[in-house]
């Protein structure tokens, strides 16, 4: 089925912004190249998106600034023009807002943190759980190594020949729920696969468990069944996933066999996490929680094999 004349309108204007980020972008520009006055425009690009057309300009050209920044040994001021902005004192306010810190401090850092990556089109019948809108948008962060203090059992996935999952998880977390003490509320939860090795596909190891930092000690958390399971430092893509929890495997699937592929990043073995709020609701069609998948960049696993 060919997509409707709208999507495939933004479609162009969004392949557009990709391709000059280097260069000046206007609202009024864009909007010229599609069937919309400059203010249908505007609330075409929103409803569709989620995002004014400044913001997702602005914070694609700060992303691609900030990978620059680590992959390159380009000057600061090469950088800022390259990324469409008109001098280093203007990127070096925008940089500092989006990510908090100056671009010499997250050079030296060395690590991605909160990457915007283009905006991609979700089929709503298909994969509602993506996104609210008819586009969504993963982020790139590097978490640092941290604790999990909770219990675990092997499932099979939905990748297996024989899944389980769908059974097996919930009462993984029922066994958390009976070892909960009270000294664990206001703490955030988190289910973990483990997924560092390929001797048994099928078979996986998953944690449901409370998030604590690396110089915590289990007895902190009151309840002695709990394990410690230390997460080590990891690149990952970050999937959004809205609504019920059982959502949660489609989009999962639209993440490995949509947005993967075309992206400038690869999956690798690791620990994927199930990153949930604490007044998370797994029933509830107004839940968020977000899904983290380990991942490299294409051009890091290709220096890796020379």
């Amino acid at each position: 089925m060919s997509e409707p004349p709208s999507l495939t309108r933004i479609e162009k204007v969004l392949d557009y912004i990709h391709t000059h980020l280097d260069e000046s972008i206007s609202v009024a520009s864009l909007a010229s190249k599609s069937c919309w006055s400059r203010w249908q425009f505007q609330r075409v690009f929103g409803d569709a998106t989620g995002l004014t057309v400044a913001q997702y300009v602005r914070e694609l050209r700060l992303s691609l600034a900030a990978e620059l920044l680590i992959s390159s040994t380009a000057r600061h001021l090469d950088i800022a023009l390259d990324c469409g902005f008109e001098s280093e004192v203007s990127f070096n306010r925008a940089f500092r807002q989006m990510f908090g810190c100056t671009p010499g401090q997250y050079r030296r850092q060395g690590l991605r943190r909160g990457l915007r990556t283009p905006l991609q089109y979700v089929s709503p019948d298909r994969y509602p759980s993506v996104t609210s809108k008819l586009y969504a948008q993963i982020r790139i962060e590097t978490r640092e190594s941290f604790n999990v203090f909770g219990v675990h059992n092997t499932i099979h996935g939905p990748f297996s020949s024989t899944p389980d999952f769908a059974s097996k998880v919930p009462r993984i977390w029922r066994d958390l729920q009976r070892s909960k003490s009270t000294h664990v509320d206001g703490v955030d939860e988190v289910g973990v696969i483990d997924a560092r090795y390929e001797s048994s596909p099928d078979e996986l190891c998953y944690w449901a468990g409370y998030q604590g930092g690396l110089n915590e000690d289990l007895s902190n958390y009151g309840a002695k069944a709990l394990t410690k399971l230390t997460i080590p430092q990891q690149e990952y893509a970050v999937i959004p996933v809205f609504g019920n929890v059982r959502n949660l495997e489609a989009a999962v699937r639209w993440f490995m066999f949509h947005w993967l592929p075309d992206s400038n990043y690869l999956g690798i073995n690791g620990f994927e996490l199930e990153q949930y709020g604490r007044n998370y609701s797994p029933e509830l069609d107004s839940s968020y929680m977000e899904y983290w998948l380990p991942v490299i960049p294409r051009q890091q696993e290709q220096e890796m094999t020379l």
